[in-house]
């Protein structure tokens, strides 16, 4: 486990969420970042996916060009 500083006006609105959503400040964090490392994932996904397509896209591009 490691330990992290949040600035405490964060903190005090985290605290207050999980308190809402009845879940303990634990609980609440933890799945607070497994959630936001879902998101990463997907835009680094999507970023991937962008960068093949603007290679092929070049690619072709240029065989094109090659052929004029």
């Amino acid at each position: 486990m490691i330990t992290i500083t949040i600035p405490k006006k964060i903190e005090k609105e985290l605290k207050t969420a999980s308190r809402h959503l009845g879940l303990s400040w634990e609980d609440f964090l933890t799945s607070a970042v497994l959630y936001y490392l879902q998101i990463l994932e997907k835009k680094i996904e999507l970023k991937k996916e962008i960068e093949t397509w603007e290679k092929t896209s070049d690619s072709d591009l240029m065989k094109f060009e090659k052929s004029i």
